[in-house]
C-alpha cells in the first residue's frame, strides 16, 4: 500500500510539472498580444475567484481567516504576493517576446538560488556537490556575459523572485493553496480596479475582444490552480527533495517547447550555457539522492 501511494505521489507531481512545462507556456502564447501586466492581474484575480470557490466548497475557509491572527503571516504573505506577481509577469512577458528559454534558465537556477538564500538566512549548510552546482550556474552566467556581452536578466528575475518567494513561504506554516488565496486576494485589490479602469477607457482586452480571448483570460485562474493542486497532492506521498527533482521536468519542457513548438532560435552560446546548467542540475540531483539515502539509513538505525 505504501509503495502504491509513492507511485501516486510521483504521478501527481509529474502531472503538475508537465502541465507547468508545456500547456502553460502554450496557453500564454495564445494571448501574448495582451500586455503582460494585464494578463498577470487577470491571473491573480481569477485565481482568487477559483480558489475561493474551492476553499469554501471543501470547508477550509477558517484556515484562511486564521492568517489574520498572525502579523508575521500577513507580512510574509503580502511580500510573497508582490514576488509572485513579478514572477508571473516575468514569465508571461518571456512568452510574449519569444524568450521561453530565458524562463527555463530562470527556473533551473531557482534551486541553486534557494540554497544560497538558505545559507545566509536560515543557516543551512551547503554540501560540496551543491557548492559545485552553484559555481557552475555562476559560470554559465559569466560565459553568457563574456560571449553575448549581456546577462540573461529575465532569467535572473524569474529565478530570484521564485527563490525568494520560496524562502518567505518556508518561514510560515500555511498550506500552498491557503497562502495563494491570500496572495491572490491581495493582488485582486490592485488588479480589480486596474482592470475595471482599462475596460472603462476601452483599452482592456476582457469583453472588448472575441469571446475566445475573454475565456482564456478567465482560465488563467484555472491553469494556475490545477498544477498547484496536483503538486501539493503529490507532496503528501513523496519526500520534498524528490518532488524538487521531478520539478526539473518543468524547465526542461519549457526548453523543449521553446524550440520544437514555439520555434525560438537557439544560439550556440546559449546552448553551451544550458549544457553547463544541465550538468549543474545533474550534480544537484545526485546530491539530493545521496542525502535521501543518508536520511533513510539514519531512520532505519533509529528504528
Amino acid at each position: 500500500m505504501k509503495i502504491k501511494s509513492f507511485y501516486y505521489g510521483i504521478f501527481y507531481t509529474v502531472l503538475a510539472s508537465v502541465f507547468w512545462g508545456v500547456p502553460q507556456p502554450l496557453f500564454f502564447n495564445e494571448i501574448k498580444f495582451i500586455p503582460s501586466i494585464e494578463v498577470s492581474f487577470h491571473r491573480g484575480f481569477w485565481s482568487f475567484i477559483f480558489l475561493l470557490f474551492v476553499i469554501i466548497l471543501t470547508g477550509r475557509i477558517n484556515e484562511f481567516f486564521k492568517i489574520f491572527q498572525s502579523n508575521k503571516k500577513i507580512l510574509f504573505l503580502s511580500l510573497s504576493a508582490i514576488l509572485i506577481t513579478i514572477n508571473w509577469t516575468g514569465f508571461i512577458f518571456a512568452v510574449s517576446i519569444n524568450r521561453v528559454q530565458d524562463a527555463s534558465m530562470g527556473y533551473y537556477m531557482t534551486p541553486m538560488i534557494s540554497i544560497i538564500l538558505g545559507y545566509f538566512f536560515l543557516n543551512e549548510k551547503i554540501t560540496k556537490l551543491k557548492f559545485i552546482s552553484i559555481l557552475m550556474i555562476f559560470g554559465s552566467l559569466i560565459f553568457l556575459l563574456i560571449n553575448l556581452k549581456t546577462l540573461p536578466l529575465l532569467a535572473i528575475l524569474i529565478g530570484m523572485t521564485w527563490g525568494v518567494y520560496g524562502l518567505l513561504r518556508k518561514q510560515i506554516n500555511v498550506s500552498a493553496e491557503i497562502g495563494l488565496l491570500y496572495e491572490s486576494a491581495l493582488i485582486s485589490l490592485v488588479a480589480a480596479p486596474y482592470l475595471i479602469y482599462l475596460n472603462i477607457i476601452g483599452k482592456g482586452f476582457f469583453l472588448h475582444q472575441a469571446t475566445y480571448t475573454s475565456t482564456l483570460l478567465i482560465l488563467t485562474g484555472a491553469i494556475t490552480i490545477f498544477p498547484l493542486f496536483f503538486f501539493n497532492l503529490g507532496l503528501k506521498f513523496i519526500p520534498l527533495g524528490f518532488a524538487g527533482v521531478i520539478f526539473f521536468l518543468t524547465p526542461s519542457l519549457h526548453f523543449i517547447t521553446s524550440i520544437f513548438i514555439l520555434n525560438e532560435p537557439l544560439s550556440i552560446d546559449k546552448l553551451i550555457s544550458f549544457i553547463i546548467i544541465w550538468a549543474a542540475v545533474a550534480i544537484f540531483i545526485i546530491d539530493i539522492f545521496r542525502e535521501e539515502k543518508i536520511s533513510e539509513s539514519n531512520t532505519q538505525l533509529l528504528d
